[in-house]
């Protein structure tokens, strides 16, 4: 080890600092444990949280009752807990869905009450009751921030994790670096909450920040840790990709949830009819990616690669109206961030817009129990990129109730934990490995890191999108990921020093994009249907008969052990049919009473 090299030790780590992260936080050192957050960039500023635009869900009844919302009366956490199940296509945990309706809204409640302001409520396709409270994510950073700010909580920012350290079976902390010195970092921690996000910056096409890159997921896996449906990454339709200034920006999908619109192939269509000829446009977002997508690979699509939303067909004086009065605030009136959306958009009652599925969701990943415990003693993790909760698809809203559930879950669990055990033994020789794993790259001549990340992102839009080919196609990929990995130890920098270098903070990301496109890709071909936010063209049915069931993946030396294990089933009982993608039965069907 250098000898610059810096040490630290707490007794709880949590990595992330934004929606499930900051609450894991506060929870853990309301419990008078010594914790340390830290975050790729600056809290408030940094992960997915921040560019919600953004409901949280919380059933109707309690909308009214907690919240004085107009709600209906009719809905119940049981009712919310079956459209999860339902539009998840079964393959959540049953038992970790009953934790997250059960405490949504005394979570958000606590949220409202730290000062969160309230839009409205809003009904989002999927849900058969309105359930989106409208908070937008520039004010979960402003009252979270402040919350984590007013306690003793250390915030180590610009700093990244990169591995996970092991004393035999047990996480002990993790080591990083401090991106303003390029210092390797030593955390010693007695436990350790992973909050950092998913990886969907894997893909061409992206609604996330440039953080999302799998370090979570990556450092998880490396350790032995579990991970679940991870063929399951969710796409959200609709989405602007062109101007490229405009790529991944989802003010159009906002347009589709609210107005009704019309999705049109290049010969003017209505697409998605074939796919749910009652819900149409108004079905739910994995089965919109997967018609669009479908649409563009059989020569249907726009010049860019998309298809076409439309609002023509509305009134001029109608459309006005909606993005006047219905639209929540921070997007009424054409408003997107800041900009002027009228500028790139034109005249929306005269032109249509291309759009195209982009990467906005973790659906799977690391495998949790009800306190957010993985299957590594010492690691816990909560929000996106933690597996099981959502199935094979997410309802909206639901991303920003999982961190405001989950995250207290953990930090609550992993305190307990971190006063009960001291800190672990610190194996120098892994230190030595994982220091130079990290530095090989500085200073020498090899592939240009940002050339890599070009090729995987090309890669995991052509074979790991929301439409899969084959199994030839997708073991063909496999084979180029495995090329890659062996490239991936030859990448170079063109410069030698470490504060703030991009090309270097480039390769170590490339590894954990190169793991979780792997994963994804394995899993799909052992899923031999089509669910959710998979679609697979050799088995475009939905095989309840033989697939509800999860996919689940641990490390076995150099590669993935896959295992397919029934799901966690509490009360409501899967169907058993085979039936086309996209053809979602009614709730009374999946409750066996049809």
């Amino acid at each position: 080890m250098a000898t610059d090299d810096v040490f630290v030790d707490t007794d709880v780590l949590v990595i992330g600092t934004e929606g499930a992260g900051a609450r894991a936080a506060i929870s853990a050192a309301e419990a008078d444990c010594d914790v340390l957050c830290v975050t790729k960039s600056t809290i408030g500023k940094s992960g997915a949280t921040l560019t919600a635009d953004a409901d949280i869900d919380v059933d109707s009844k309690a909308c009214i009752e907690v919240f004085g919302l107009p709600g209906d009366k009719r809905d119940s956490e049981e009712a919310f807990f079956e459209d999860m199940i339902v539009e998840g296509d079964f393959t959540n945990n049953q038992k970790l869905v009953e934790i997250h309706v059960r405490e949504a809204a005394q979570r958000t409640k606590e949220i409202v009450e730290w000062g969160a302001r309230i839009d409205r409520l809003t009904h989002a396709p999927g849900h058969r009751y309105p359930r989106g409270i409208w908070i937008p994510g520039i004010e979960f950073r402003r009252v979270l921030s402040r919350e984590v700010k007013k306690r003793p909580i250390k915030l180590f920012q610009n700093f990244m994790v990169t591995d996970l350290l092991k004393d035999r079976d047990r996480v002990i902390g993790a080591v990083g670096l401090d991106f303003t010195t390029g210092t390797f970092t030593v955390i010693r921690a007695k436990a350790t909450i992973l909050c950092a996000g998913g990886a969907m910056r894997m893909y061409e096409h992206t609604t996330a920040p440039e953080e999302l890159t799998g370090e979570g997921l990556g450092a998880a896996y490396r350790a032995g840790a579990e991970l679940a449906d991870m063929e399951f990454p969710m796409f959200l339709p609709y989405i602007l990709i062109a101007p490229k200034a405009m790529d991944g920006v989802d003010y159009t999908y906002l347009l589709s949830a609210y107005l009704e619109s019309y999705a049109l192939n290049r010969l003017g269509e209505r697409y998605m009819a074939k796919w749910d000829p009652l819900r149409l446009e108004r079905t739910t977002r994995d089965v919109n990616s997967v018609g669009a997508m479908l649409e563009v690979i059989e020569g249907r699509g726009s010049p860019n690669g998309g298809t076409y939303l439309s609002l023509s067909h509305l009134p001029k004086n109608v459309l006005d109206f909606a993005m006047r009065e219905w639209l929540p605030s921070n997007v009424a009136n054409y408003k997107y961030g800041g900009f002027d959306m009228h500028e790139w958009l034109g005249d929306l009652s005269e032109n249509a817009v291309e759009t195209a599925p982009a990467c906005h969701f973790w659906n799977g990943g690391i495998l949790i129990d009800e306190w957010c415990r993985t299957t590594v003693p010492g690691l816990w993790a909560a929000g996106e990129g933690t597996g099981l909760i959502h199935g094979a698809n997410r309802l909206s809203g639901n991303a920003l109730t999982q961190t405001q559930v989950w995250g207290p879950r953990a930090g609550i669990d992993a305190a307990k934990a971190a006063r009960q055990d001291g800190h672990g033994k610190i194996d120098r020789q892994q230190l030595s490995e994982l220091r130079e794993k990290l530095f090989q790259f500085l200073g020498r001549s090899g592939e240009n890191p940002i050339e890599q990340r070009n090729r995987i992102r090309r890669l995991s839009h052509l074979r790991a999108g929301p439409v899969r080919d084959d199994e030839s196609s997708l073991l063909d990929a496999i084979g180029q990921v495995e090329e890659m990995k062996k490239e991936w130890t030859a990448l170079g920098t063109r410069v030698s020093d470490p504060v703030f270098n991009q090309e270097w903070t480039e390769a170590i990301q490339n590894e954990n994009l190169l793991t979780c496109l792997e994963l994804v890709l394995r899993s799909s071909v052992v899923r031999k249907e089509s669910r959710g936010a998979a679609y697979r063209r050799d088995f475009p049915e939905t095989n309840n008969r033989d697939w509800v069931k999860n996919v689940v993946v641990r490390r076995d030396g150099e590669g993935p052990d896959i295992e397919v294990r029934p799901v966690v089933v509490t009360s409501l009982t899967p169907p058993t049919d085979i039936r086309p993608y996209g053809q979602k039965q009614h709730i009374a069907a999946a409750a066996g009473t049809e």
